[in-house]
């Protein structure tokens, strides 16, 4: 009897962790996202055909180039605009195909006025002509192909941190903070003399875009297994709820 009553202060404080654990269970439900931005990078992919497109026309003086650049570039815009105004119902409906079997849970975005929205649309922008920018200029090699990625740092980890922080917070985790701090420490290496870096033609489109994906996937992949973590530890306490209500 004692024992039991020596128990009841201790099964309090652990349902008191029932709002906690499910906040971090759903900030770090991370396969709805990653799937989203897959589908992003893909897209992403496929926007710097126009642009090389563009870039190589302007060089080599190639209107006709220039004009399929133009016309793709029109194209991709178009499709990119539809894409941001369902993204809502995208996400819902990836959230639902992977996680529907373990319920609803979600922490509500903040809300973003239309002139924040724009401001998103446009930082990312500039981002992506930075980027592909300082690729291209290491391949034609105007930059040394070890600094592409250092370089990069510059713009792209505060561009990381803000995005996480302005658009994604509360909704998504810190854990995704991981990926702009690794982004940093590979940078940081290689400029004290770490060959971690490859070179050729190709060298400076590897040296960014591998860590780039690479550490963001890393990122997800923690976050997700934290989440499993975070549903374990809710059961459990569930599980313990049920037997407080049950007078056990």
């Amino acid at each position: 009897m004692n024992s039991e009553q020596n128990n009841k202060p201790q099964d309090t404080e652990k349902l008191k962790e029932i709002p906690k654990w499910m906040r971090r269970y759903a900030q770090n439900r991370m396969l709805t996202a990653f799937v989203y931005l897959t589908i992003v990078g893909i897209i992403s992919m496929v926007i710097t055909v126009p642009v090389m497109c563009l870039i190589v026309a302007f060089v080599k003086g190639n209107m006709i180039l220039a004009g399929v650049g133009i016309v793709l570039s029109v194209a991709v815009m178009i499709f990119l605009y539809i894409f941001s105004v369902t993204k809502l119902k995208i996400l819902r409906w990836i959230d639902q195909w992977i996680y529907g079997h373990e319920g609803t849970a979600s922490i509500p975005a903040l809300e973003l006025t239309k002139r924040k929205k724009w401001l998103e649309y446009a930082v990312a922008m500039v981002w992506l002509i930075l980027f592909i920018g300082t690729m291209d200029l290491g391949m034609e090699g105007y930059i040394s192909v070890k600094y592409v990625q250092p370089i990069s740092a510059l713009y792209c980890v505060p561009f990381m941190v803000c995005s996480w922080y302005f658009w994604q917070r509360p909704k998504m985790g810190p854990i995704l903070l991981l990926s702009p701090i690794l982004y940093t420490m590979h940078a940081i290496l290689i400029i004290v003399g770490v060959p971690i870096f490859f070179t050729g033609q190709l060298g400076a489109a590897v040296n960014m875009s591998l860590p780039m994906i690479g550490y963001g996937f890393m990122s997800y992949v923690i976050g997700h297994f934290y989440s499993r973590y975070a549903l374990k530890k809710l059961k459990g306490i569930i599980h313990l709820e049920g037997d407080a209500v049950n007078g056990v």
